[in-house]
């Protein structure tokens, strides 16, 4: 992503913007709340253009397109979060499998009530855009609340698995006597 500022073209990262938004919003608005929302934002966008996809073009139900719109926007919060909002918790391999399915579950409740309201409100006469921004916005407060607690942990007090391991003085020793100095 580029910007102009003084006549020329330079590039502007997730990282740099984060830095502009930590001091402007400073110490009202933690800057992981900040990121956790752009992101968000861009996850309603692609919840509402996949629920269009299911509901207008391949015709499946609304309650069921609400459903796949759900899914689709919490895979893609979930891997930009974890790229940029969490990047200081990152989760890697199969921690960041068991990340997602975390993420699911903690998640089912905000998504149960996501799609529970939308439908209500699009049965109740609503715009389908308005019903599914309504429980978009039920499932985002859920979400993050949730996933800072269960998924993005800080290392303090994530289990030992994702902790490296101090080394011990049987691994010290053979770490020794492989050496090129030892030989």
């Amino acid at each position: 992503m580029g910007a102009f500022a003084n006549g020329r073209q330079e590039e502007v990262s997730v990282i740099d913007t984060a830095t502009h938004l930590r001091e402007l919003a400073r110490p009202v608005i933690p800057v992981r709340f900040l990121l956790f929302a752009m992101i968000g934002g861009f996850g309603v966008l692609t919840h509402l253009s996949t629920l269009w996809l299911a509901v207008y073009s391949l015709g499946i139900g609304f309650a069921a397109g609400q459903g796949i719109a759900t899914m689709v926007a919490m895979t893609g919060n979930f891997l930009l979060n974890n790229l940029f909002t969490y990047r200081d918790r990152r989760l890697r391999g199969l921690a960041l499998v068991t990340g997602l399915l975390s993420f699911y579950s903690v998640c089912s409740l905000g998504a149960a009530a996501n799609v529970g309201i939308a439908s209500h409100l699009f049965d109740a006469n609503h715009s389908w855009w308005l019903a599914g921004l309504g429980g978009a916005a039920v499932g985002a407060v859920w979400n993050y609340a949730m996933s800072s607690v269960f998924v993005w942990r800080s290392r303090a007090t994530a289990p030992a698995l994702r902790q490296p391991q101090a080394p011990t003085e049987q691994n010290a020793a053979q770490q020794n006597s492989m050496s090129p100095s030892a030989a």
